[in-house]
């Protein structure tokens, strides 16, 4: 019971969090678990939990596992074969990729790292790659967590404590292409410091998992279909066989490449961001330093994008959600993302996008529990 309740007071939490805060970048992320309604489900107490049936794969092996400190204690953080198969939504159940204090950074120390592989890179029929389908393509599992609490140390209830990370993808392991992220928090917020995710865009470790509440921040390949390597053909976003993850320290000087995307204070004459921002997490981290790498999954295609909540049917609780973002812009309080689904997406959400909407109606996808 402590912890179906701690599961529910977490999710009001980061639902609240979402609509509250200023961020534009309101995007759910996917379940690790889920139980007979098809919603999120709690794996370390629910007798019901199995893992989403969205998922149809998981890293199967890692090469250069590189973490930026050699000094563990707590818990045995430097095993990378916890990255691998499925998540758990436990804390501990992770491989750390350490963290950099102030002293490492200017000496020009390079942050932690670790490569996952997807079944055989040889072989370009492999079930086990990631391929660009319709929808979130895989998603990635950190341990972090919602605060409860607003403290002298920098945390902000309904705020997530997090430790964020580049990703980036390859088909050849030589040849990687990272996805484009933004990050708008505005300053350092200490070792014990949260964030607004709604800040946050593109980077793994955004959503919280850990005590059970098991949701992974899903990235989309389409995304990078215009980067030179894509173009070039060095990358095939359809045969990804190899994500990589580089950990973040959150001083402020690492940047994220926020001139790729909108700006979305830049209405109504859409501009991209005009420069890139630092990006600020909890730091400096010690024990488990650094982004906690928990698993990487690969997702199934979604071919109903009026799935809005991704339970697998598009229905009254998508309609819900699209009524609530109903004549929003990018940018405002009550802008969902995902709602935004006529083609081309124009950052508002009106009778175009309804009528995708229903079109779809009552649309199932074929792996959708039953």
């Amino acid at each position: 019971m402590e912890y179906k309740l701690r599961t529910i007071i977490v999710i009001l939490l980061l639902l609240v969090a979402g609509k509250a805060d200023a961020g534009p970048y309101t995007e759910a992320g996917v379940n690790g678990y889920i139980g007979n309604d098809n919603r999120h489900a709690n794996p370390l107490s629910d007798s019901d939990a199995v893992i989403n049936p969205v998922f149809r794969g998981w890293a199967t092996s890692f090469k250069d596992y590189l973490p930026s400190d050699s000094q563990w204690y707590g818990g045995n953080w430097n095993d990378p074969n916890k990255a691998l198969g499925p998540a758990t939504g436990k804390l501990d159940d992770i491989v750390s990729l350490g963290d950099l204090d102030k002293t490492k950074i200017a000496d020009g120390c390079k942050p932690g790292r670790i490569t996952l592989v997807f079944g055989n890179p040889h072989n370009v029929n492999d079930l086990n790659h990631i391929r660009n389908v319709k929808g979130y393509d895989f998603v990635i599992f950190e341990n972090g967590y919602i605060s409860g609490y607003d403290t002298s140390g920098g945390s902000v209830a309904g705020q997530m404590f997090a430790e964020l990370g580049y990703v980036e993808v390859s088909s050849d392991g030589n040849n990687f292409v990272r996805f484009p992220s933004v990050s708008l928090t505005s300053g350092q917020v200490g070792p014990y410091g949260t964030i607004d995710i709604s800040n946050i865009y593109n980077l793994g470790g955004k959503h919280p998992n850990s005590y059970g509440v098991c949701v992974g921040t899903p990235f989309d390949l389409s995304e990078i279909a215009d980067d030179p390597n894509v173009i070039s053909g060095l990358v095939d976003i359809n045969n990804i066989c190899y994500v990589r993850i580089v950990d973040i320290p959150g001083s402020g000087d690492f940047y994220d490449n926020a001139v790729r995307h909108i700006d979305a204070n830049s209405r109504p004459n859409w501009q991209y961001y005009s420069h890139n921002h630092p990006i600020y997490d909890a730091w400096p981290t010690w024990g488990s330093g650094g982004f906690d790498l928990e698993a990487v999954g690969v997702l199934k295609e979604q071919q109903y994008s009026a799935d809005i909540n991704l339970d697998g049917v598009v229905d009254f609780a998508d309609f819900s959600l699209f009524a609530s973002a109903w004549l929003s812009y990018f940018g405002e309080e009550n802008w969902i993302g995902r709602c935004d689904l006529a083609q081309p997406k124009d950052g508002f959400i009106n009778f175009k996008d309804f009528a995708v909407f229903a079109s779809q109606w009552r649309k199932a996808e074929n792996w959708r529990r039953q």
